[in-house]
C-alpha cells in the first residue's frame, strides 16, 4: 500500500513493488527550444552563448550599443546608420586586445577583428614594444615559501 506524506514543503512518497511494476503514466510536456540570440518576442538575448561573452567585460556596452542598433536598424542596407557605434566598439576592442583578440596571433590581422573594422591606414608595423629592451634572465634563490627573484650577474 502506498502513501504521501508531507511535512513541510516536502511531500515524501512511500511506495510498494507493485507500484513499481506497472509503467508510469505521467506525460512531460515537449521540450522547448533553446532560445538563440534573438527571444520569440523579437528582444536581444544578452545571455545567449552564442555572443561569445562579448556582451560583457570591458567593451560590453559599445558591443551591446552596436549590436542594438544593427539588429533594430530600418536603414538600407541595413546596419549603415550604425558606423559611429561600430567605431566605437572597434576602438575599445583595440584598447583591451588581449581581451578581445581570440585569434592565436597566426594571422596577418594585428587587432583580430579580421580587417572587418580596419582604420584603412595599412600600417602593420606599428609595434608598440619593438624598441623594449630585452629582460634580464632571473633565477630564484628562495626556498619554497618564498617569492624572492633575483637578476642573474
Amino acid at each position: 500500500m502506498s502513501y504521501c506524506k508531507e511535512y513541510g514543503k516536502d511531500k515524501v512518497c512511500f511506495v510498494t513493488k507493485e507500484d513499481h511494476s506497472t509503467p508510469s503514466t505521467i506525460e512531460l510536456p515537449p521540450p522547448e527550444q533553446p532560445e538563440g540570440v534573438i527571444t520569440k518576442d523579437g528582444n536581444i538575448n544578452w545571455s545567449c552563448p552564442c555572443l561569445g561573452g562579448m556582451a560583457t567585460g570591458p567593451c560590453g556596452v559599445d558591443f551591446r550599443e552596436a549590436f542594438s542598433c544593427f539588429q533594430y536598424s530600418k536603414a538600407d542596407p541595413k546596419g549603415s546608420d550604425c558606423y559611429d557605434a561600430f567605431t566605437k566598439m572597434r576602438d575599445c576592442f583595440q584598447r583591451y586586445p588581449t581581451v578581445y583578440n581570440k585569434s592565436g596571433g597566426d594571422d596577418d590581422d594585428e587587432d583580430g577583428l579580421g580587417g572587418a573594422l580596419g582604420d584603412g591606414d595599412g600600417d602593420k608595423s606599428a609595434d608598440p614594444l619593438a624598441d623594449a629592451p630585452e629582460p634580464e634572465p632571473t633565477e630564484v634563490l628562495a626556498g619554497p615559501n618564498s617569492t624572492s627573484v633575483v637578476a642573474k650577474q
